[in-house]
């Protein structure tokens, strides 16, 4: 490892720091116009670090600053704060008319000081006790720094900014909010999933990020490789958010029968349901019989819950039931082949009935999506018994002939 990759000096984590808040601080406040304003485009690094646009016209204008120490601050001499004031007066240098229509932004994890120019720029709801919004003051404060300070760092933007008129200097900082202390790019992450409870399944917000920001990074890179720049439309964001609620519906399954019982009324009308005589075919009684109601029970009533909450889709339960019958159809048909119709006696039926009927008691787990559960699997076994599109005995479907529709 060379000299500078020992030395904390070359880091480029604040740089790389930097680069991400910016593009991840754009999706957070993307999000805010969706379903308000498909207008609406966001760029990045197009016109200032991050601008919105309506009909190709810039009215969001936001300079970020990322640091890595909380401690940082936006002076009256601060960098931040001049190069961000160079850059838009260089901007309305330009096109006058920027101000009257354009919110210029400087969006900081830094501290604007009590008293500072900075602080005479904060948003008005946000002000702290014993000051006030005063862009007049601070466009004043500002003139005399830039005339008086020695600080070649900053000459150039002290030029730029005394360049401007005393009427286009107050003009910009009319329109210039400076909104400090905001979270970082870690805090930035947790916004954004705060913002998504709005949209996602419920618990399911984490997830929800995780799809989003997996679309937005190759989208940005794409954004800004292309020449020139080219913006994205909330309306691409909202398209891409009801892929991400579909999906994450269709795999956001609740289990909420896991632990039900049927009630003893139930239990007893269960009695007459084809699925129990199916067992009773072939001799299963007693506890087995009880903890086959419970399964039919649970698997029955959540079925009915996700499709009465379009939880699932028209068509997912019949593949479903597909794969059961699949699994089930080479199983039966083996017993049958090992069968001697002329010879075997109705006991040696019901015990090939039971070796079957055990697999699926200790075996047969086929997952729904992502959930693979006894109960579900278990309890639609004995909802396709009670359909007689399956069975246990070789003879089922004599001994149940299914009732003409």
């Amino acid at each position: 490892m060379g000299e500078q990759g020992l030395s904390t000096n070359f880091s480029a984590a604040p740089s790389a720091a930097g680069y991400l808040y910016q593009a991840r601080l754009a999706l957070l406040l993307a999000l805010s116009y969706v379903n308000r304003d498909s207008n609406v485009e966001v760029s990045i690094e197009a016109l200032d670090d991050i601008s919105f646009e309506r009909d190709g016209a810039a009215f969001d204008l936001l300079q970020t600053k990322h640091h890595l120490d909380r401690a940082a601050s936006l002076t009256d001499s601060s960098s931040d704060l001049w190069k961000t004031i160079r850059i838009w007066a260089e901007a309305i240098a330009v096109d006058p008319s920027l101000p009257g229509r354009t919110r210029f932004a400087l969006i900081t994890t830094g501290n604007a000081p009590d008293a500072s120019v900075a602080s005479l720029l904060r948003p008005a709801p946000t002000y702290s006790i014993g000051s006030k919004r005063d862009p007049k003051g601070a466009a004043l404060r500002l003139t005399l720094i830039a005339e008086s300070s020695t600080n070649e760092a900053l000459k150039r933007a002290f030029t730029a900014f005394l360049a401007l008129s005393e009427p286009m200097r107050a003009s910009l900082l009319s329109s210039v909010e400076i909104l400090d202390q905001q979270p970082d790019l870690v805090d930035v992450e947790a916004e954004i999933e705060e913002c998504l409870r709005l949209f996602a399944p419920r618990g399911q917000a984490h997830k929800a990020r995780e799809l989003i920001e997996g679309w937005w990074w190759p989208r940005v890179c794409k954004a800004l490789i292309d020449k020139p720049p080219t913006p994205v439309a909330i309306g691409e964001i909202e398209a891409k958010l009801d892929d991400v609620r579909e999906l994450l519906k269709r795999e956001g399954l609740n289990l909420d029968f896991e632990e039900a019982e049927p009630t003893d009324e139930q239990a007893i009308g269960f009695e007459v349901f084809p699925f129990i005589g199916q067992l009773r075919a072939i001799g299963v009684g007693g506890l087995r019989i009880q903890w086959a109601k419970r399964d039919y029970y649970r698997a029955f009533s959540q079925r009915s819950k996700w499709t009465r909450e379009h939880a699932v889709h028209d068509g997912e339960l019949a593949s479903f039931e597909r794969r059961l019958i699949e699994e089930w159809e080479p199983r039966f048909e083996r017993m049958c082949d090992r069968s001697r119709p002329a010879e075997d006696g109705e006991n040696h039926l019901q015990s090939a009935g039971q070796e079957l009927f055990h697999w699926v008691e200790t075996e047969a787990r086929i997952p729904f999506r992502s959930l693979l559960t006894r109960s579900l699997s278990v309890g639609s076994y004995h909802i396709l018994a009670n359909d007689i599109r399956l069975g246990w005995h070789r003879d089922y479907k004599t001994i149940f002939p299914k009732e003409p529709k």
